[in-house]
């Protein structure tokens, strides 16, 4: 895809208010042709206004929203040309597949003949032949949703627009179907959005991922970015399982070297120490590392890692099929860590970790922006 491109989706400070309830506060966001787009973030953090409002279904009360660069703030769903597939599917239950998937057609008058030869392309492209004169009810999970997915394209929309369609199925079903969504929208090579509070899903089915949180942007970037470099402190926190570790520390500088400081622990910042003076708005600093970055001290020093010796006492261990997430007592604080499964860590042992330094993360305590993703000492 050309960088030049222009965006099949442009909107520009999108703003909406529900009864003095602000849900949407001024997007700008670009959406390229044939991305797949994730809208992620917590309920009510405004995903599902901004993918309403794309598709017509929501009136914004302000700002622009432009398909292929026409206008279409004011346009009604059905002049948008774009498909939108719901939690439920929205199916006709006592209908026959190809009754469902033949209905927009219908709607159109699209002569008799052309329907019943796209119906069953669609069917065949699907994998749905078998079950066309099934009623919609009989169905699995997996067959609606390609059901749903078929009737939405034979309509020839511009983009598809995905409300939580695999919210309510069980997990193991739930994987297969996220992979065969995957794999469809890369064989069809069309734009989809898809909204969802999962950051699991979000981070295997995008090719990038719009975090939300109070109606407002915190992120925009691909899930190996947001993983790797989280910009706040909510980000940092909202992805990741287990979720990231925080401590608050302060910014200290003695004799000439910088370092943070919590009760008698240090760590020292190295060649961090102009960012952190340059964009901290003060001496309250968040350190944050994730729970496969802490290691015990004889992990660490075999891999040549060198820092802060951090005393704890471990307070609980979980399996977690190869891994094990081990709480650790670290003074008054409780943080996790992440070790190999056949570790003999056991309950009530008192050890040593380090964290890792290369994999540290450094927030401004009051604005809650990242400062520094990653720093080693000097």
């Amino acid at each position: 895809m050309s960088e030049e491109q222009s965006p099949l989706i442009l909107i520009r400070g999108l703003r909406k208010q529900f009864n003095g309830l602000v849900a949407v506060e001024r997007l700008d966001l670009e959406i390229k042709e044939g991305e797949f787009m994730c809208f992620l973030g917590p309920s009510g953090c405004g995903k599902t206004t901004t993918l309403r409002m794309i598709a017509g279904l929501e009136t914004p009360t302000a700002g622009d929203i432009f398909l292929r660069g026409e206008r279409i703030t004011d346009l009604p769903p059905q002049q948008r040309n774009i498909g939108f597939v719901f939690q439920n599917y929205a199916l006709f239950w006592y209908a026959t597949v190809y009754d469902n998937l033949a209905f927009g057609l219908k709607v159109r008058e699209v002569p008799k003949e052309e329907i019943n030869r796209r119906v069953r392309e669609t069917a065949q492209r699907f994998e749905l032949e078998s079950l066309l004169k099934t009623r919609a009810s009989r169905l699995s999970l997996s067959a609606m949703q390609r059901v749903a997915l078929g009737r939405t394209l034979l309509t020839e929309p511009q983009m598809f627009l995905l409300d939580e369609p695999l919210n309510n199925i069980r997990p193991g079903l739930r994987e297969t179907m996220r992979a065969e969504l995957k794999r469809l929208q890369q064989q069809l090579g069309r734009t989809m959005i898809y909204v969802t509070h999962d950051q699991e899903e979000a981070m295997t089915l995008g090719d990038r991922i719009l975090v939300m949180n109070q109606g407002r942007v915190e992120q925009l970037a691909s899930p190996r970015q947001i993983y790797h470099h989280p910009e706040t402190l909510f980000v940092a926190g909202f992805i990741g399982r287990p979720p990231m570790n925080f401590l608050e520390t302060r910014y200290q500088v003695e004799d000439g070297r910088a370092f943070l400081g919590r009760g008698g622990l240090r760590w020292d910042v190295g060649e961090r120490k102009s960012i952190i003076e340059e964009k901290a708005k003060g001496d309250r600093i968040v350190l944050g590392i994730r729970p496969e970055h802490i290691l015990p001290m004889a992990e660490a020093r075999r891999k040549g890692l060198t820092g802060q010796a951090v005393p704890v006492t471990v307070d609980l261990v979980q399996p977690l099929a190869r891994k094990k997430i081990v709480d650790l007592k670290m003074g008054d604080k409780v943080i996790k860590m992440l070790v190999s499964g056949v570790s003999p860590i056991a309950k009530g042992e008192e050890l040593e970790v380090v964290f890792d330094p290369r994999k540290m993360h450094l927030f401004d305590q009051e604005t809650e922006r990242v400062i520094a993703s990653g720093f080693s000492s000097s």
